[in-house]
């Protein structure tokens, strides 16, 4: 699922500490919200791609369309255009995705609490499916 809100100008986050309030992407602490987590895992990483992936959808003239993965940003930043650089800090965390170590590079930006509200029934299914495409891109 994709959704796009759109807020009036008076409720624009203005600062990092703003966009740090509703935007996340970065893994989560996986023993204290541990479902969270498992849904980041399942629908909020982004699949391998590069060079050892080339033909994955993503991939456009020998680079990802979508910028991944991300370059390591300890905090989240606004640009001079109004956009954010989201934190992806290089805090050591890596974990297995389907045989692929993911770390903060990976992770597509979320709403930690839209996430749970709408992918938590879906998110095995979704699972599945991206499981059995990455089968199908090994053969």
């Amino acid at each position: 699922m994709h959704l796009l809100l759109s807020l009036f100008p008076c409720h624009w986050p203005s600062t990092a500490s703003d966009v740090n309030a509703i935007i996340h992407a970065c893994w989560l602490d996986h023993v204290r919200q541990p479902v969270l987590f498992e849904i980041i895992k399942c629908c909020m990483v982004h699949s391998p791609c590069g060079r050892a992936f080339p033909h994955m959808p993503c991939m456009c003239d020998g680079k990802c369309s979508k910028g991944f993965p991300k370059l390591f940003q300890p905090v989240t930043l606004i640009t001079t255009n109004g956009y954010p650089m989201y934190a992806h800090p290089p805090d050591g965390c890596t974990y297995d995705v389907a045989g692929f170590p993911a770390n903060n590079r990976w992770i597509v930006p979320y709403n930690p609490y839209l996430l749970m509200r709408y992918t938590f029934f879906s998110c095995s299914a979704l699972h599945f499916t991206y499981h059995a495409f990455l089968d199908t891109m090994h053969t």
